[in-house]
């Protein structure tokens, strides 16, 4: 009986710790897009994206009651696309209008908006002649 409750609860243990290691790789796993790639391809929806090469449309961020979760417009020029900040991180300094943005989270193709839980944002002088694409095509390179 002893040697049942063992077993038992080994394959608990190890059924629960199977289960967090792919929870794990699911969440930390983004496709890697630019706004052009993502209005081009139209990814289904409930995949983790990496979207950047988009900066903040001027005048666009509404602040919640608590100025912790915004709601925004980001463009690149062609595009544009509507973003909910639903994280729990305190957004950075050099978030603000006309800011290049870096978003992790889900695009909701039925309503053409994107659900952001990760927010990098950069300042835009810092970065000028800096080009996203080519980050995406290192981190596509580094994939293959």
């Amino acid at each position: 009986m002893r040697r049942h409750k063992f077993t038992l609860g080994s394959i608990v243990i190890a059924a629960g710790l199977l289960y967090l290691f792919v929870a794990s790789v699911q969440q930390s796993t983004a496709t890697h897009l630019t706004l052009q790639n993502l209005m081009i391809k139209s990814p289904g929806d409930s995949q983790r994206i990496q979207l950047g090469g988009g900066t903040v449309v001027p005048g666009s961020i509404e602040w919640d009651k608590y100025h912790s979760r915004p709601e925004f417009t980001i463009t690149d020029g062609e595009h544009t696309l509507k973003v909910r900040y639903t994280g729990n991180a305190v957004l950075p300094d050099t978030f603000k209008d006309k800011a290049l943005v870096v978003l992790e989270g889900e695009y909701h193709q039925t309503n053409n908006t994107f659900t952001a839980d990760v927010v990098f944002a950069k300042c835009p002088s810092k970065y000028e002649g800096q080009s996203y694409d080519g980050h995406v095509q290192a981190m596509n390179d580094g994939n293959s």
